[in-house]
């Protein structure tokens, strides 16, 4: 029997789901990148004519010394808490890139190498996605990317990422990360032909992101070429570095990892299907559990796999959090439609849900720079399986619409 949860509360399941199918795409020859796990096996376009650029750096914390011994050439990934990062990338920071999450932007690129990924609502009930790499180096072919908002740059932060996105909310973003130093780079300075297609061996030095030329070519991305933009990892490097900006600096953990399977999860409830409610336009957020592999398939828009079509494979993942807070319509600087503010410092409840269980949580994010911290029923700061998570930031209007079963 399909049952809800509403903080502490049960009541029952409401499942809806709409009928739109994914747009397909061919595989691309990029070279992806499959990291070696320790603990684990398996594991509306905003371009502007005056993009801005910050480049204050933020304060971090060192990393939390692991309590195993490392396996030689690796360090842990501050995402994940696993050691599957090559050692040569020792006090770098790692980034956050924001991705397109609308129907005809879908199949995307680059998303099962994401070690997190957030998805948040912005205006018109759209979600977008955080997705976030340790090693900028190894980064794949990614994308659609899309624009950056208040809340994106916030999420990013608190990790002690570098935030990318292509295109802004600028009548928000730049004073918001300047006043707050969060480190910001912004791709819409950089782009290369932005009205044909190309592929990476096609864009010249100094130019950093372009259309792909494959989805330029498609039905599907074509209606709106903000669906088509995408980046690489040496390109971002060269980017940065072009532009002066320090990768060097250690980030923290990002949750209290312990080895996958053991996290101690205070008065669960089985949970082997998570429907997730981020909006009516995107109502069906679906994390399936394999309990053979220990992770979360994610389906959406009506039950379609979300699928990364560099390697045309379904994203998964070992933890799924949601966070329900509140998310607050405001003008944006056209004045047209309305961008969408997520108040984090508010802190809120949700649910942790990892290897087929599911536990109510508290979190706090006092401010932008700060961390998600999650705590359990007794106050505690809950452990975290190591393996790959997602983060569901919803309204707190729709937290008695996201069910499970």
């Amino acid at each position: 029997m399909k049952k809800q949860i509403s903080k502490l509360v049960a009541l029952s399941l409401s499942l809806m789901l709409f009928a739109s199918p994914l747009i397909a795409c061919g595989k691309k020859k990029e070279e992806t990148v499959s990291y070696e796990t320790w603990w684990t096996s398996e594991e509306s376009s905003e371009e502007s004519s005056e993009p801005s650029t910050s480049t204050t750096p933020v304060e971090t914390s060192a990393t939390t010394e692991p309590s195993e011994t490392t396996p030689a050439g690796l360090i842990e990934n501050p995402f994940t808490g696993l050691y599957e990062v090559d050692e040569a990338n020792a006090g770098k920071k790692g980034i956050g890139i924001t991705i397109n999450n609308c129907k005809v932007a879908n199949p995307q690129r680059g998303t099962t190498e994401a070690s997190v990924i957030f998805e948040y609502e912005t205006e018109g009930g759209q979600t977008r996605l955080l997705c976030m790499y340790p090693d900028i180096a190894k980064m794949p072919l990614v994308g659609a990317v899309r624009s950056g908002r208040v809340g994106s740059a916030d999420m990013c932060a608190g990790t002690g990422a570098i935030f990318i996105c292509w295109g802004a909310d600028y009548a928000a973003v730049p004073s918001h990360v300047k006043n707050n130093s969060i480190l910001w780079f912004d791709l819409n300075n950089y782009i290369y032909d932005s009205l044909k297609g190309h592929d990476a061996e096609d864009v010249p030095d100094g130019r950093y992101c372009w259309r792909d030329r494959e989805w330029m070519n498609q039905p599907g991305h074509r209606t709106g070429i903000e669906h088509c933009g995408v980046t690489r990892g040496d390109f971002i490097l060269k980017a940065l570095e072009k532009n002066n900006v320090d990768i060097s600096g250690q980030m923290p953990r990002m949750f209290n990892f312990v080895k996958t399977g053991t996290a101690k999860m205070t008065d669960s409830v089985p949970c082997t299907e998570l429907n997730v409610y981020f909006s009516s336009t995107n109502d069906d957020g679906l994390f399936v559990y394999n309990a053979q592999e220990g992770v979360y398939y994610k389906s959406q828009y009506n039950g379609d796999p979300q699928m990364d079509c560099n390697v045309d494979k379904q994203i998964s993942f070992t933890n799924v959090f949601v966070i329900f807070c509140p998310i607050i319509p405001r003008p944006n600087d056209r004045g047209a439609e309305r961008h969408k503010d997520i108040h984090f410092e508010e802190g809120g409840s949700g649910y942790y849900v990892s290897n087929g269980k599911l536990i109510n949580i508290t979190w706090t994010k006092p401010t932008p720079n700060d961390p998600i911290k999650c705590f359990d029923s007794n106050g505690n700061e809950i452990e975290v399986n190591a393996g790959k998570s997602y983060i569901c930031v919803v309204d707190n209007d729709y937290m008695k619409k996201t069910t499970f079963q």
